[in-house]
């Protein structure tokens, strides 16, 4: 039933010319996750690979990032679905981080190459995967050398598409704003992350409440938003939105930690 209302959405949508964005809303994961058997091995994924990050961090090893790697190669194995890997590419992004902080580049940037490929592999990419594919190019730049110039082109045409399918998501405008916060100005960054970043904040993390499908983005919206204005000196900006990124995120470790920059501002 659901699979069949959603093609009439689709056929309807395209009929009567809507717009790419609106097709994309249709198709995105929120709906994909409805049209398969969803496999609990799924749940709250997105916090169990940021506490094995965690947990990595603390412990100094990648046993619990390579439990819920394994899991989910498994899982993609019996499933081929494409939401399976986008959390496998995510589980790369942190792995990558991880690596960094250890002062081991070489396998950060494996780990980074490894993600970056298998959301490439996706067809049919929607704005999340486009959003995902770009932070991950973002953070794997570092590595490139002489390359770096020709990545920087395809993370702002990764991010347009993401922009056209759905300009509405935080991630999509978190991304957006990320990229052009860490471009050198010689570059032309630093013009436009203090819209994107508002505009992420103005958004929900989830449009239908799902532990299994992507809510990052919020909070590191408002940590970087805030750093913006701290680092522009900004200061009532940035106290204003360190109350408003305390309210929306009131466990955020990220947002909390800038109070000490505030005190006397």
């Amino acid at each position: 039933m659901k699979k069949l209302l959603l093609i009439c959405l689709l056929f309807s949508a395209c009929q009567g010319n809507s717009s790419e964005a609106e097709i994309a809303r249709l198709t995105n994961y929120t709906t994909h996750y409805e049209l398969v058997n969803a496999d609990p091995k799924l749940a709250n994924v997105e916090g169990r690979i940021y506490d094995s990050f965690v947990q990595g961090i603390m412990s100094n090893d990648t046993e619990q990032m390579e439990a819920i790697g394994e899991q989910l190669a498994q899982l993609y194995q019996e499933r081929k679905h494409k939401l399976i890997q986008y959390w496998r590419a995510y589980l790369q992004y942190y792995t990558a981080i991880y690596y960094v902080q250890a002062g081991d580049e070489a396998k950060s940037e494996k780990a980074c190459d490894q993600g970056i490929a298998w959301l490439k592999a996706l067809s049919d990419k929607n704005a999340e995967d486009y959003a995902l594919l770009a932070m991950l190019q973002g953070f794997g730049i570092q590595f490139k050398g002489m390359r770096a110039m020709f990545i920087s082109g395809a993370i702002k045409r990764n991010l347009k598409k993401a922009r056209a399918l759905d300009p509405d998501n935080v991630r999509v405008q978190f991304v957006s704003g990320s990229n052009d916060y860490y471009t050198p100005a010689k570059y032309g960054g630093g013009k436009e992350a203090e819209k994107y970043l508002l505009k992420a904040i103005s958004l929900p993390a989830q449009r239908t409440p799902n532990e299994m499908l992507p809510s990052w983005g919020l909070q590191e919206a408002y940590e970087m938003l805030i750093k913006l204005y701290i680092k522009a000196e900004r200061w009532e900006e940035a106290k204003t939105h360190f109350n408003k990124g305390m309210e929306a995120c009131p466990n955020s470790y990220v947002i909390n930690q800038l109070a000490s920059k505030l005190v006397g501002k």
